[in-house]
């Protein structure tokens, strides 16, 4: 990790920003909720142990843990939050909302990946308890303020199911016990992460929700009209630059507890069909079972305006959350460390795989049978984990792994596209149209895709990664 002061500010900030910008849009395009925001966790994670140099057993933690917790930011729902700003009555209620959801997701998903990077500091009593207390905060944030609707962000008229209340107090006891139990440089570092992450998240929703403004006012017309996703490019860009601040600013603290780990450097895999089978397991539990078994179980919890005692549904309701689910990886990894990787990128491919097969075949989420959309994700994603477990064993990993988790997903995109564009009568071909109408978002993530393969390419031509 010599070479880390090469790597300017601007580097930094930039590259990470680009690859939370590509990771949120194809999050908005690919696969939305929690699951879906796995992708911009783990691209992001990869952008910053590629700029800390940090050995390729070390990432596939931070990875994990960049998927655990920025995927919980996806469990908040704030479409209703976002047609307050059709309004000028409503504009600024519903720009006050999503900065405040733009902040918590930041707040607690920073919390979580810092936690992952400053992983060998902590026991994993610690990080349990501190997970255990995550879920004592959400439960009680949720009881006493998002459940009676204390102050709501969605339409009262249609309600929604709001949990942004349970995020904030949970990011708020899962630091609080932290701060107990960790060295003051140890938690330094993860509070510096809560606060960028934070203030990126805050004002990447927020100055993103003014694209929607804009486009809501101008005429129909107008051949641009991609505001959605020049909010979601926007919210990526801003959350991402501040994680790569608070990396710049912390680097030589990293680089310095990374570089007293000599365990770090050790192996990176294990045995090939142990892998593959904990990965298969997992993905079954997350994306099958789970779902059929206890979301249902909570849905009682669910039902607003409501306000009474804690009740078993409530208890079941948090752990149907994606913060649970991103427990299970953690825990599995803190076990078999080997399969990281696996988790890491094969099962956030997975879910881009099952978002697309369910749009073209409703019934992909039938729990009773084994179908056909079933096998085709199954076989997409066993193809991305033999790449994984080739590539995590051959030099230049983290490079290499990083480009397969950018062009699954890039490959989703366009697969997607090819579905869209053949069940759409074809128009008029212009180049204003062509650049700036129904191709913008797919030029957008072509372009991005290209520019962090190549500055990543740039970092790794200095070094073995």
């Amino acid at each position: 990790m010599k070479n880390t002061e090469e790597n300017s500010i601007r580097a930094f900030v930039v590259f990470p920003a680009i690859t939370m910008l590509l990771g949120w849009g194809l999050r908005g395009y690919i696969g939305g909720g929690p699951f879906g925001a796995m992708i911009p966790g783990a691209m992001v994670a990869f952008a910053l142990c590629l700029l800390l140099e940090i050995p390729l057993k070390a990432s596939a933690i931070v990875v994990v843990f960049g998927v655990a917790g920025i995927g919980i930011g996806g469990e908040m729902t704030y479409g209703q939050t976002l047609g307050f700003l059709r309004s000028f009555e409503t504009t600024w209620w519903g720009e006050m909302g999503i900065t405040l959801k733009g902040s918590i997701w930041g707040f607690l998903g920073s919390s979580i990946l810092a936690t992952g990077i400053v992983y060998r500091q902590l026991s994993k009593k610690t990080i349990v308890i501190a997970y255990l207390m995550l879920f004592i905060g959400m439960l009680i944030g949720f009881k006493l303020i998002n459940q009676p609707m204390l102050i709501y962000f969605s339409d009262p008229a249609k309600p929604r199911f709001e949990s942004w209340a349970a995020l904030l107090l949970g990011a708020v006891f899962y630091l609080l016990y932290l701060k107990q139990n960790t060295s003051k440089e140890t938690f330094r570092i993860i509070t510096r992460f809560a606060f960028w992450g934070m203030i990126g998240g805050g004002l990447g929703f927020g100055l993103g929700g003014f694209w929607l403004i804009l486009g809501n006012h101008l005429p129909k017309e107008v051949i641009f009209n991609s505001w959605w996703k020049m909010m979601e490019f926007t919210f990526g860009a801003l959350f991402g630059a501040a994680l790569g601040y608070a990396t710049y600013v912390s680097r030589k603290e990293i680089t310095s507890l990374m570089d007293s780990a000599d365990e770090l450097n050790g192996k990176t895999a294990g045995n090939l069909y142990i892998e593959l089978g904990l990965v298969f397991l997992t993905g079954m539990l997350i994306y099958w079972f789970m779902p059929y078994l206890i979301e249902p179980l909570a849905d009682p919890a669910r039902i607003i305006p409501r306000f009474s005692n804690v009740s078993f549904a409530d208890v079941v309701m948090i752990f149907s959350n994606y913060a649970f689910y991103g427990l299970i990886l953690i825990l599995v990894v803190m076990k078999f460390p080997e399969v990281a990787w696996q988790f890491a990128i094969t099962l956030t491919f997975c879910h881009t795989a099952l978002d697309l097969f369910q749009d073209i075949y409703p019934e992909v989420l039938s729990y009773t049978t084994i179908t056909l959309p079933f096998l085709l994700i199954f076989g997409l994603s066993a193809v991305v984990a033999l790449f994984i477990a080739y590539f995590q064993r051959k030099e230049n990993g983290l490079y290499n792994l990083f480009l397969v988790l950018v062009w699954s997903c890039l490959v989703v995109v366009f697969l997607r596209f090819r579905l869209e564009i053949s069940s759409h009568p074809s128009e008029g071909f212009s180049l204003l149209n062509f650049v700036f109408g129904t191709y913008f978002v797919h030029i957008v993530f072509l372009s991005s895709a290209v520019y962090i393969t190549w500055f990543a390419n740039q970092l790794t031509s200095k070094r073995i990664l």
